[in-house]
């Protein structure tokens, strides 16, 4: 891919120069011809400057494939790259459609697991069905060059682990979460529970609100405990906190005072 892009912006430089070349020539013919010719060395020559126009036209068309081809192949090429999160802020088409999946720049607010933050535009090739699910907000994990801020791509390596572990070092820097909640996390039993109690506690973090839940929790063998816990939330996530609904949490052998909820990053995105 990277060879067909050199290609293009060789071709580009090439009808950059053709064009001018041939403008350039129009007016110093029609300039320093000998005056009172017929026809005039400006009707004479008329076809140099449209032909010149033409390759110039066309050179913005060969610069905008290269453009859309600038991000095909850019996971790839990325593949063992460090991995941010992303936050979608708005997304385009580029004009681009490969085997009918169109190419769309996703613009993302970035964040490193050092607490860099900057943003960048990825390329990709989605489905129809993945575009509609970018909407502003929507968490991504991306893969980022770290000499280059701006240059990332959607991770799609599968690696839940390297996506986790990026989200909850963002997640503990905005005070979001905490060291032991993510050991019991990572180390303790999972189990569903079911939240019966939810109740602002008036506190706000970054402007994210504090809630004080109560899950009726079930144990693998069957058994239920009912207990409480603090749950912190980007506030376009409280909604994900509601009685009734059917939640994972973890909790550690013997600890049952303390669990984890785990919420979806993108509540409705699946």
């Amino acid at each position: 891919m990277s060879v067909v892009r050199t290609v293009l912006r060789l071709v580009f430089a090439v009808e950059v120069l053709i064009g001018l070349g041939l403008l350039g020539g129009y007016l110093w013919l029609g300039l320093n011809a000998p005056a009172g010719g017929f026809p005039s060395p400006w009707e004479s020559y008329l076809g140099m400057a449209i032909g010149g126009g033409v390759v110039l036209l066309t050179s913005l068309f060969t610069l905008r494939i290269e453009s859309s081809l600038r991000g095909l192949g850019g996971a790839k090429a990325m593949a063992g790259a460090p991995i941010a999160v992303g936050t979608v802020t708005d997304w385009r088409r580029t004009g681009l459609t490969v085997n009918d999946a169109p190419q769309i720049a996703v613009t993302l607010d970035v964040e490193t697991p050092e607490g860099h933050r900057f943003t960048a535009v990825a390329k990709e090739l989605l489905d129809p069905a993945e575009v509609g699910l970018l909407e502003p907000g929507v968490l991504l994990p991306v893969r980022y060059r770290p000499d280059r801020p701006g240059v990332v791509a959607i991770d799609r390596s599968g690696d839940q682990a390297a996506a986790q572990a990026a989200f909850d070092a963002v997640m503990l820097r905005a005070g979001l979460t905490t060291p032991r909640a993510l050991e019991i996390a990572a180390h303790g039993i999972p189990a569903q529970g079911v939240i019966t109690e939810v109740r602002p506690t008036g506190n706000l973090v970054n402007g994210n609100p504090e809630m004080d839940v109560e899950v009726a929790v079930t144990r693998p063998d069957g058994g239920v405990f009912h207990t409480r816990t603090v749950k912190r939330l980007p506030a376009r996530l409280s909604t994900s906190l509601q009685v009734g609904r059917v939640v994972t949490v973890h909790y550690l052998p013997g600890q049952e005072d303390e669990i984890t909820i785990q919420t979806p990053a993108n509540p409705g995105v699946h």
